[in-house]
This record gives C-alpha cells, structure tokens and sequence, in this order.
C-alpha cells in the first residue's frame, strides 16, 4: 500500500472515529423474528456475489421482512436501476466516503438490521453502516471498524460470502433476547 492510500485510510478512519464520539448510539439486538425491516449493503462487484446477496435477500422476504438492499461497484460505469440501487467510484470523494441519491435515500431509511455483506475492508461500505439509522448492525470483522458494527463475524482469508451469509443467517436465527 503507497504512502497516498495510507494517508487516505487515515483519514477515512478519523471520520469514523468523529463518528462515534459525537452518536451515542445504543445498539438494539433484534433476531430474525423480532426484525421487521433489514437492510443489506454489499460489494456487488461480481454477478456471483449479487447472485448470493439476492438468495439471501429472498430468502427473508419469503419470512416476510421487509428487504432494501445497496451494492457498491468497484468501477465508474455501473448505475442504478428500478430494481437494484447501486452506487460506483464515482459517487466517492477522495478518501472513500460515498455520497449520491442511492446513499442518502439508504441511509435515511429506518432498518431494525442492518447487514454488511463483504469480507475484507470496504471503505465505502463500513462507512455507510457506521452512519445508517439500523438499530442492529452485523458486519465482518475489521479491527479499525469495530464502531461500524454492533455484531461482528471473524473472516479468514479463505472466507467466502455462502460461508459468511451462512454464518449471519446462523446468528439471527440463534440470538435470543
């Protein structure tokens, strides 16, 4: 990593530091019965995890949650369409923080759960849990984001998103509260 990229994550991460010192947020547990609304960001960068984050999508529905979904494309030429919101490089500024429609309108939304789907740091997508109204937030497991997420699942390098997924579904079907 250059000495730019590391000046950048610095600032990334300060603002998530501004972040928690400023929200005293408490954290609700919900698990998937009590869950009325879930919200899912993910890296939509490959159809397979799209693919996967969809099953899973449907499969809540089908317990009849409500689902609103958000998938950032590491490139500058995907956009959003009626069915599936997206935001792209583009929509970042210098040091990862997104910010478009697709953002806002996602993070204004009032979600019970909240869950990143992703196993390696996502900048832009750590941000967008640390800042969402979720009462609930599950997220991967990354040192410096531990304000992001009330609920974290450790990922080695081998970790897939079916494995990942199958562990999240596991935990909100175990919590009890």
């Amino acid at each position: 990593m250059t000495l730019f990229h590391k000046i950048k994550r610095w600032f990334f991460y300060r603002v998530l530091r501004q972040n928690e010192e400023e929200t005293n947020r408490i954290p609700k547990i919900f698990n998937i019965d009590s869950a009325k609304t879930l919200g899912i960001i993910y890296d939509a960068s490959t159809s397979e995890s799209t693919s996967l984050v969809t099953t899973f999508a449907n499969t809540l529905k089908n317990k009849d949650k409500k689902v609103v979904m958000l998938g950032y494309i590491n490139d500058k030429k995907s956009e959003s369409s009626e069915l599936m919101k997206l935001f792209n490089k583009t929509s970042l500024n210098w040091y990862k923080i997104p910010s478009n429609k697709e953002v806002d309108d996602f993070l204004a939304k009032d979600i019970d759960v909240l869950v990143a789907v992703h196993t390696k740091e996502s900048l832009p997508l750590q941000y967008i849990a640390a800042y969402s109204k979720a009462k609930f937030r599950i997220g991967p497991f990354i040192e410096k984001s531990k304000s992001s997420y009330d609920w974290m699942i450790h990922c080695t390098s081998d970790t897939n998103l079916d494995s990942y997924l199958k562990q999240v579904s596991f935990y909100l079907e175990s919590i009890k509260h």
